[in-house]
């Protein structure tokens, strides 16, 4: 039996720090009946329950997803910045609940920086139902009919961790737990932050099939730490047609330089739902996922002379929907390389070149709707210390032979269909169709 899957993981957080030490300290309490019982600390949440048909129209929700897919796009310019010969991968889906969970608490110039940098323009009234939809959304993909053997989980999850005697204000946690289905654990950052920190690892290593194991590093927390919030998604898709490991065949993938490396490059002749125009300024592919609702989305320069280094520095999320857009059922010579890819990023200062400055700073950062004080306050403000971000990614041929039944057999042209070589770096996106969302976004310059 043959599998084909993608495998991609990733967890965002945030750590928040007090303004200036404390001298409190108390006992941790026991797990509590919370759903993530692995999690450390006590449960302390809104007597609230999660709001399960958010108020949301239409309107409002494409204009969350395409802010999101805005942000996308921003956050990759501004992580490849001048590491031209470098991959990239990361989950804007991810960072943007993350950050817009303690957005939801910030005031003044704090929110406003904020605002800007993650693409936000919706009211709070109608931006966090919006997040609360498309994560109700998305929550579903797990549960669509599929063929025997074929395979898709989608898992996202938030968790907040606060000290045992910080105050947070009762109506951000109500929010907290309404709209995004996160409870806050009571821990002892102040005398257990090391014990603390390893329990959290060990929390969203277990959310993610022990894919990040190690999401915060050591000394990333203290005894000034207050608030910690983590998102993790986690991503399991067979395709829905498989490829045939007997086609898979040594090939060379070209890099920036125009030097090669040795890769193996697994090859197809179907339909596919694509862009493909020789005269046109992009060739994309997109290869869907089990249940067919989602997909890996693969987008390079149509022609090698146009430069894929110029290409990127015009691709943004207005071409991405026209080329989405633009896509037809043809069927192809086709061919992409397998690949396996994990990063690692501290992005506080990846923020601070977005815009986003007062929030990490101690006397500046205004998150008065968390705590219910105003900035600088010794003891009982909070400012954001980091955010830290993991990605893994795993593509090659694993999938069953089931699937691999389908799909193909469309079209029966009487020519040679095109040929479409993923030889030379493209950028690929997992993107689920029924909300227009990007989950992840990758850049590819090399594969080996």
């Amino acid at each position: 039996m043959t599998y084909q899957r993608l495998i991609a993981t990733l967890a965002a957080l945030l750590l928040l720090a007090a303004c200036g030490p404390a001298d409190d300290n108390g006992d941790n309490g026991d797990n509590g009946d919370d759903p993530s019982a692995d999690a450390p600390g006590e449960v302390v949440s809104s007597a609230l329950e999660r709001d399960t048909d958010p108020d949301v129209d239409d309107e409002t929700f494409a204009a969350l997803t395409a802010d999101n897919r805005d942000f996308a796009f921003d956050l990759l310019d501004q992580i490849r910045g001048d590491e031209e010969e470098e991959n990239a991968f990361v989950s804007p889906h991810s960072i943007s609940i993350a950050l817009a969970m303690i957005y939801a608490g910030a005031k003044n110039e704090t929110r406003d920086q904020m605002a800007e940098a993650l693409r936000f323009q919706l009211d709070d009234d109608e931006l966090h139902p919006a997040f609360n939809r498309l994560d109700l959304e998305l929550d579903r993909r797990s549960e669509v009919e599929l063929e025997e053997d074929q395979q898709l989980d989608l898992d996202i999850v938030n968790q907040t961790w606060g000290h045992e005697d910080f105050d947070f204000v009762d109506e951000y946690l109500d929010l907290l737990a309404t709209q995004y289905g996160a409870s806050q654990r009571l821990v002892d950052f102040i005398n257990d932050y090391e014990p603390v920190r390893q329990a959290i690892n060990e929390w969203v290593a277990a959310q993610t099939n022990d894919r990040i194991e190690d999401l915060l590093p050591e000394d990333s927390l203290s005894d000034t730490t207050r608030f910690v919030l983590v998102n993790a998604i986690y991503f399991y898709g067979t395709w829905a047609d498989t490829f045939d490991e007997d086609m898979t065949r040594d090939g060379e993938f070209t890099l920036l330089d125009d030097s090669t490396v040795d890769v193996e490059m697994m090859n197809e002749d179907r339909s596919l739902d694509a862009l493909y125009d020789p005269e046109g300024e992009t060739t994309a592919v997109s290869l869907p996922y089990a249940g067919e609702e989602m997909s890996m989305i693969l987008l390079k320069p149509s022609s090698a002379e146009d430069g894929f280094l110029g290409w990127e520095e015009q691709f943004d999320r207005e071409h991405f929907d026209e080329v989405v857009g633009s896509m037809e059922s043809q069927r192809l010579m086709f061919s992409m390389p397998k690949f396996k890819d994990e990063a690692d990023y501290e992005m506080s200062e990846i923020f601070e070149e977005m815009g986003m400055v007062d929030a990490f700073d101690d006397c500046d950062a205004d998150f008065e709707g968390v705590t219910g004080h105003p900035p600088c306050l010794d003891f009982l403000s909070l400012y954001i210390d980091e955010i830290y971000h993991q990605t893994f990614v795993e593509v090659d041929e694993e999938g069953t032979e089931a699937a691999g039944a389908t799909g193909v057999v469309g079209d029966t042209p009487t020519s040679a269909p095109p040929s479409v070589d993923f030889n030379r770096p493209f950028y690929y996106a997992i993107y689920d169709h029924p909300t227009d969302s990007i989950l992840f976004l990758g850049r590819m310059v090399d594969p080996s």
